[in-house]
């Protein structure tokens, strides 16, 4: 693997969030976001996006932590497992159903997952800070995130950016754009 001289996105933000204009924080969220488009369009969802899982390399996102990336056609059955970045895990990965013939339905992570973690990561891009750092990562941050918990918008932050995140994390998959859509509307601010 080469060698990435800011470390994590989170090391990165951490050590200089201050001196970052909001150009900067708008093209760290577009090369996510075009290194998310190239795995999309090669049919491959990553799965384990959070911000110690992009490195920095002289400012230049790079893409690590495979280990749960898989060749899908639409959506898998394999099922992640879930560590504590659990904030930028898809909420419907947690919403287990039951049917009547007692099978059970389990949500599988696909590229729709990828696009609601892009979603909590921009957030993080624009705040400096990882996802719910104020909060005990727990069964009760994981209940108050299916019922829709989410971060608030920092205050200065683009509309345009708050819109595609908030898109980006909406509880409903089929309602989130896709990362080609995401990649359009970051282009347009």
């Amino acid at each position: 693997m080469e060698y990435a001289d800011s470390g994590t996105l989170r090391n990165y933000l951490s050590e200089r969030f201050e001196n970052l204009t909001w150009n900067d924080k708008l093209n760290l969220a577009l090369q996510l976001s075009n290194a998310i488009s190239w795995l999309h369009n090669k049919k491959i969802v990553h799965r384990d996006l959070h911000s110690n899982s992009i490195l920095v390399h002289r400012n230049i996102i790079k893409l690590a932590d495979f280990g749960l990336s898989i060749r899908v056609e639409e959506s898998t059955n394999i099922q992640s497992n879930l560590s504590k970045m659990f904030a930028y895990v898809d909420p419907q990965n947690f919403n287990i159903k039951s049917h009547s013939n007692n099978q059970i339905q389990v949500y599988s992570l696909n590229q729709k997952s990828d696009i609601y973690s892009i979603g909590i990561l921009f957030w993080e891009i624009s705040s400096g800070q990882p996802p719910f750092r104020n909060e005990s990562y727990n069964d009760d941050l994981v209940i108050e995130i299916l019922q829709g918990l989410r971060e608030k918008p920092i205050p200065n932050t683009p509309e345009d950016y708050v819109n595609i995140y908030t898109d980006c994390w909406n509880i409903e998959p089929n309602n989130r754009p896709t990362i080609n859509q995401v990649v359009e509307k970051l282009n347009a601010i």
